[in-house]
């Protein structure tokens, strides 16, 4: 392969390729480079992409028009050169990455900086650089490391742009929620104020007036405040705290609170096979939330008469297992992962006749995955719905199963 071959194209770099004192570089006369640094060479110059080829025991350094971009002023200098020599301000930062590659494995460096001159600005980049080894032909040994660049940066701007985004909403709908609960609150406040008789003395179509004032009360605030613990989650600005939680005991609590619901709508409240002494490794006040939304939402979905089943066991693997069954109008199999969604309402006829915005669920499959646990789903239409709500159990040393799996920060609550 001629030299003309080997350096293709009319590019600055192959040029500058074509007219380099190459027998003063540890590759030697190119006259006596193996057949396979040749056609190697070829397709770093003929490549769409930034390419750089790290030559031999001292890295030298052959590379395209592309990645001459990312060199800036180091060019024409690298050319040839040994990387280490050329860049010895950043080499410690890709050591590691080379070492891995010349052992044989692929490395994939995501969000590295660049600083490029381009419309005679400075430009601040992003690049995912690829490490892959490079063997000889004759002798199979690592003999170069190919780094290839692809250009992120517009995929970093518009992260960052949704990062921003989803902070100032959340922030938007924090500051709004403040601003709506206060005036609600006092709104249920005088609303009991009068129901109480403080102003005077209140007639029996008065009193229904106030107690329906208080729900309507009660209802927005539910949604506001539902608005809101979604937007948090979203926006990742929920802390888990990390503590031991004694699962039938909170399971009574969240039992007794659903009570006057189940007496209400003349429902059976089942729980059999309810294990003792299961501790979970999770936030007990999300937890409870979980568990509460699981409750209110099957009783509200089932008919009177009907029964709600709540159950908990552990695994093999050490995880806990809650499971609220309900024998009410079940869910579709097609729509079973939209009950998941913010807002989605399966049926919303149906779900409009019991109240709601379609966010339990949404949030709190986002809890327990957040606690390094799960919520799923499964259901038959017209036979009823079982949701299954995994946590981490503790170990016989008193640790988790999920400390690894949790992207929450321990003990810190919002």
């Amino acid at each position: 392969m001629s030299m003309s071959a080997i350096f293709a194209g009319s590019g600055e770099t192959a040029l500058c390729c074509r007219s380099h004192a190459w027998e003063a570089s540890s590759l030697g006369r190119i006259e006596d480079w193996p057949p396979g640094l040749r056609g190697q060479v070829a397709l770093v110059m003929q490549a769409p992409y930034p390419m750089l080829l790290l030559c031999g025991d001292d890295l030298t350094q052959i590379y395209n028009d592309g990645y001459r971009e990312l060199l800036g002023d180091k060019h024409p200098a690298a050319l040839g050169s040994s990387v280490r020599s050329c860049w010895p301000e950043g080499w410690h930062l890709d050591a590691a990455a080379h070492q891995r590659a010349r052992v044989g494995e692929s490395v994939q460096v995501e969000d590295v900086q660049f600083h490029i001159v381009r419309n005679e600005v400075l430009a601040d980049t992003r690049f995912t650089l690829v490490y892959s080894p490079v063997p000889d032909e004759s002798s199979g040994a690592i003999g170069a490391v190919l780094v290839t660049a692809f250009e992120t940066t517009k995929l970093a701007e518009a992260t960052s742009k949704a990062q921003a985004a989803t902070r100032a909403k959340g922030e938007f709908l924090a500051v709004m929620s403040h601003e709506l609960r206060t005036p609600l609150n006092a709104i249920g406040g005088y609303a009991e104020l009068l129901e109480l008789g403080v102003r005077g003395p209140v007639t029996t179509e008065q009193r229904g007036d106030l107690e329906r004032i208080q729900q309507s009360q009660r209802q927005l605030l539910e949604v506001i405040n539902g608005v809101l613990s979604y937007a948090k989650v979203e926006a990742g600005m929920l802390h888990y705290a990390s503590e031991d939680v004694h699962v039938d005991e909170l399971l009574a609590r969240c039992t007794a609170l659903v009570a006057p619901e189940i007496r209400g709508k003349e429902l059976e409240l089942a729980t059999p096979n309810c294990v003792t002494n299961l501790i979970a490794r999770a936030d007990g006040h999300r937890v409870q939330q979980i568990v509460l939304n699981l409750l209110t939402n099957a009783i509200k979905f089932t008919d009177r008469g009907g029964r709600v089943t709540l159950a908990c066991s552990a695994t093999r693997g050490n995880d806990i297992v809650v499971r609220v069954t309900d024998t009410g109008h079940g869910i579709a199999a097609d729509d079973l992962e939209c009950v998941f969604h913010p807002f989605v309402q399966v049926d919303a006829k149906l779900t409009r006749a019991h109240d709601g915005i379609g966010l339990g669920l949404a949030i709190s499959r986002e809890l327990a995955r957040g606690m390094g646990g799960d919520l799923t789903a499964q259901s038959e239409e017209g036979e009823g719905s079982t949701f299954t709500l995994v946590l981490p159990g503790v170990q016989d040393d008193g640790d988790s199963v999920a400390l690894q799996r949790r992207h929450g920060e321990p003990d810190r609550r919002s």
